[in-house]
């Protein structure tokens, strides 16, 4: 429901949401640094036993896993994956797959404005040709088994923000100020009930994240930092 609604609100405002602009949308820009388990030949037989078209449900299993333009760590970020997401396998080229089908670039003055830092050219060697890309992650951090759900038990506020991004990371951050944006009436549970919790920020460094209460213009979204336990907006 949440990411729903993400892309919803990303759809009334496409011409915001590229985060160079300072706004949040639903892409996402992180290789991991952990997971040391020997995943790649689970990916080589999943991938390869995959036509063109069809695809193999694998999850992530760190916290962040960068998502670039071609498999290369030269390659541009467009975003990043978080903990749990199901990705969809296309193609293997060594420990990259591919995890989406091609799409439009938007290439403008030889640049994509999708590719959120790194390489943002237009070219073949970027893996962007006649205007189409398609994302590749390191399939390293990927398996086919998806992770334990840390928020598996949660109750009272811990469950209204059981969905949030890194929840594992900072599900006591999550739920003191859930309690605290609640009691001073700047959010209701129904808010989070129907975001499912926070949602890592894109436009701001560090641990930002934010949620929408009471609507879902830039004027509703509420912003927490994390490590501090400030909100604002």
């Amino acid at each position: 429901m949440r990411r729903a609604i993400l892309y919803l609100v990303a759809a009334a405002f496409v011409s915001i949401l590229i985060s160079k602009n300072g706004q949040e949308g639903p892409s996402r820009g992180g290789e991991s640094t952990s997971f040391g388990a020997d995943q790649t030949q689970q990916v080589e037989k999943t991938a390869s036993s995959q036509a063109e078209g069809e695809a193999a449900r694998m999850w992530v299993v760190v916290d962040r896993l960068r998502r670039r333009t071609c498999p290369s760590t030269n390659c541009g970020i467009v975003g990043v994956y978080f903990f749990r997401e199901a990705v969809d396998v296309f193609e293997r080229k060594d420990t990259w797959v591919r995890v989406t089908k091609y799409y439009d670039a938007w290439c403008v003055n030889g640049r994509s404005r999708y590719v959120d830092s790194g390489n943002g050219s237009c070219s073949s060697e970027n893996g962007i040709s006649n205007g189409q890309f398609a994302e590749w992650v390191d399939s390293r951090y990927l398996n086919r088994t998806e992770p334990p759900d840390p928020a598996v038990g949660a109750v009272g506020l811990h469950k209204l923000v059981a969905a949030s991004d890194d929840y594992r990371i900072y599900s006591g951050a999550f739920a003191a100020a859930a309690e605290k944006l609640i009691a001073n009436s700047t959010c209701t549970e129904a808010d989070f009930k129907e975001m499912g919790g926070f949602v890592k920020s894109t436009s701001k460094k560090g641990s930002v994240y934010f949620i929408y209460c009471g609507g879902f213009t830039v004027a509703n979204r509420i912003y927490l930092d994390a490590k501090t336990g400030r909100t604002f907006r």
